[in-house]
């Protein structure tokens, strides 16, 4: 047995708060603590070159100390009653706690319920002191009249239930919205965006339309009498491939373009292809083509990366394009589901792709990385970039009332300044 080894691995049930754990330390053997272990996650620098394979030890262990706290205080707010809440919410909590349930909700599952709730609910004095970090846009986006939402992330292990976590949530706040429209804290439209059309289907069940097939009947969530209530509601679930602004078109998508809605400036890397398309954000065109438009002057090379045979790989280039207007844009996404409806409930799904790329990153030295990295790092930017600007869009005109982030992995990804490989500041 090595010494990170233990006889008896799981210690407590998923159903209640754990009471104690395995105290894990590089080069001790693992000891066995009372008490649940503290909320923490190791730093390691991002790989650059080979070193990763020559990297030992699990990293530097950074203590979230904003998550410790809040777990405290929700303990305490729970066991005084829930203290603040609505009539709805106290429904809910007793539907979900309630000791007959067939199938009952993890302990993880309903604290992170929970903690949102608090957050929005508790009684002031438990809340003192407690300060989320908002994620500002930079000074041009603010320029452009962009202003922060409020964004709360729930780290969950998978396997753990996000999806039934995002359903209890849009229940409590449909079923409150609805009971008091005046009640600014709540939303009765919800925007769930995901990475892929895979993800989009498998929640699609948290539509509450879909009646006995939604996840708010199989998983026992809602009462069935509360169900009328709740289709009042509106759960609207996309993709953020749809944030990005589509190019003007005159007679349809194939027809010429118009110089309508926004002018905007690119810059952006072209790889050179087999084929001309679109694949996860990155865009490829034949060499052919990209002589042609280059010889046209549609097309300005700024920077050319070859090979070691002096074949060309990729280009750097700079364009503009008319894309459509923000309001556009957000009544393309949101009209026909969700209406004129303001004041937003956003889940991100798989968070750790929607994040803002700070300005300085721009400025990290490219010779650490391989052309490989260096590509994924585009995507990771374009989609981040294009998740988190449409977010902004929707919320400049519609408003966003919160924004959760769920995800078992909620990290800045790739070249992100000092940022990179650390968890987003707003886990709560």
């Amino acid at each position: 047995m090595n010494l990170h080894e233990v006889p008896e691995p799981i210690l407590c049930s998923p159903y209640e708060e754990p009471a104690e754990h395995w105290e894990i330390r590089e080069g001790e053997p693992a000891v066995r603590q009372p008490g649940r272990r503290p909320a923490i996650y190791y730093y390691r620098p991002p790989a650059r070159g080979g070193e990763a394979e020559t990297r030992e030890g699990a990293g530097t262990a950074i203590e979230l100390r904003l998550v410790n706290r809040i777990r405290e205080r929700v303990k305490a707010w729970r066991e005084e009653g829930y203290s603040g809440i609505t009539r709805t919410t106290a429904d809910l909590l007793a539907w979900w706690r309630r000791p007959e349930r067939r199938f009952p909700l993890f302990f993880a599952q309903l604290e992170a319920v929970e903690t949102l709730i608090f957050l929005t609910e508790a009684r002031a004095d438990f809340r003192q002191g407690i300060e989320i970090p908002w994620d500002e846009p930079s000074q041009d986006r603010q320029a452009d009249g962009i202003t922060a939402f409020r964004r709360y992330a729930c780290k969950m292990a998978t396997g753990t239930g996000k999806t039934t976590v995002m359903a209890m949530l849009a229940a409590w706040s449909i079923l409150n919205k609805v009971n008091d429209r005046g009640d600014s804290r709540f939303s009765d439209a919800v925007l769930v965006v995901c990475p892929n059309v895979t993800i989009r289907n498998r929640l699609a069940e948290l539509d509450p339309r879909l009646g006995e097939a939604s996840l708010y009947i199989t998983r026992d969530l809602v009462p069935s009498h509360l169900m009328p209530q709740l289709t009042q509601g509106r759960v609207l679930v996309t993709n953020w491939h749809v944030f990005e602004p589509q190019i003007s078109q005159v007679g349809g998508v194939s027809s010429r373009v118009a110089r309508t809605g926004r002018r905007v400036s690119t810059q952006e890397t072209i790889r050179v292809g087999a084929r001309t398309t679109t694949a996860r954000g990155s865009r490829y065109m034949t060499l052919d083509l990209l002589g042609a438009l280059e010889a046209e002057g549609k097309l300005e090379i700024l920077e050319r990366n070859v090979d070691e045979g002096g074949h060309l790989v990729s280009v750097k280039t700079r364009g503009e394009r008319w894309v459509e207007s923000d309001r556009a844009l957000v009544q393309r996404i949101l009209g026909k589901d969700l209406g004129e409806k303001g004041n937003l409930l956003v889940f991100n799904d798989e968070a750790h792709h929607a994040y803002r790329i700070r300005p300085e990153a721009e400025d990290e030295d490219d010779s650490l990385f391989d052309e490989e990295d260096l590509g994924e790092d585009e995507e990771n930017a374009k989609e981040a970039t294009v998740w988190v600007e449409g977010l902004d869009r929707i919320h400049k005109l519609r408003k966003i009332n919160v924004c959760v982030d769920l995800s078992a992995t909620p990290y800045f990804l790739g070249r992100v300044g000092q940022a990179s490989h650390h968890l987003f500041p707003w886990v709560v």
